[in-house]
This record gives structure tokens, sequence and C-alpha cells, in this order.
């Protein structure tokens, strides 16, 4: 499944990009934004862990327990630069319903204030109907003003906000009906 803006497009994981993807994962790495056990460090050993992991977690096979199914992608420029990885999570938990939501996303430190965030969340609002869904919840903390406008651009309408048992950081809730 392909969604495609102007040169954007929306692609799911392959290894043919894989070099692009550890060049994405380094740059967020530098910039400290990933934990050291995340699957991504797994990943630069070996694509395959990542692929696989990614194949699993949408069909809801091998995942920890705090996990639900959920569709990667990646946002990519001219079918080759990895600006954004996003995750569509197919229904909700309790535990989502406080922090994650149905979508998360992320656009690489060097390509952020540019747009492209909006453009990453409008085209996964377009996969979400295609999943059958009519509203998506998304969280993002309370000082995450980027993510603020990104979601409010895309219909966003604040619905709450909770304290999220992992950071212990207030955490805003918002709906987009679609």
């Amino acid at each position: 499944m392909t969604m495609t803006t102007d040169k954007l497009s929306l692609i799911r994981p392959t290894p043919d990009l894989a070099t692009a993807f550890h060049q994405t994962i380094l740059e967020f790495r530098e910039n400290g934004e990933l934990n050291i056990e995340s699957i991504y460090d797994r990943s630069e050993r070996d694509f395959s862990v990542y692929q696989q992991f990614c194949l699993d977690a949408e069909t809801g096979k091998n995942l920890p327990r705090e996990f639900v199914p959920q569709t990667t992608f990646w946002m990519v420029r001219n079918k080759q630069y990895i600006i954004g990885i996003s995750h569509l999570r197919h229904y909700l938990t309790p535990g989502l319903k406080i922090e994650g939501g149905h979508i998360g996303y992320s656009i690489r430190p060097s390509e952020r204030n540019k747009g492209y965030g909006t453009q990453q969340l409008a085209l996964i609002l377009k996969v979400c109907r295609l999943f059958d869904l009519t509203k998506v919840m998304i969280t993002c903390d309370f000082d995450n003003i980027g993510s603020q406008k990104i979601i409010e651009k895309n219909g966003g309408i604040r619905s709450g906000e909770a304290i999220s048992p992992r950071t212990n950081k207030l955490v805003y809730h918002y709906w987009i009906t679609l």
C-alpha cells in the first residue's frame, strides 16, 4: 500500500531502503530521541529483525503485552530518502486512550519545521479510512507545540488530557473525525 502526495510517499518498510533507514535512526539517536533497547537498535545489526517486527506487529504476533496490532509506514521523498516514521494502531486499549492513541509519528530532526509532519499525518489519515476507521485519537505531550499544530491542522479537536503513567507528563488528547 502506497499513498503519495507530490514527491512524498507513504510506504511500508522495505530492505531496499535499509541504509536510508539506518541513517534516519542514527539521526534520531544523535538527537537523544531513542532509548538503547529499542527495536531500532536491534535492526541496526540486522534489518530483517526490524522488518519481521513490523510484520508481526501488523498481525499481532509476538507482541509485548502492552502492544496492539499496528502498521508501520515510512514517509519518503523521491522514493529514497526517509523523512518520517509513523505507526497506525488498529484499535485502542485503555492505556492507549491515556497515551499513544491510534497514530504515532515522528519526523527526523533535520526535516522538522518544514511542514512534513502535517503532510505525514494527512497521508496516514487517508490510510485510516482504508482500515475503516471513522474517528482516530492522537495524543501528544503538553509541551510539544509542533505536534499540537500538526494535529490541529489536520482537523484535530482537543478533547481532554491525562498524566502519562510512563513519563508523568501531561498529555493532550485529540480526536479527528475522518
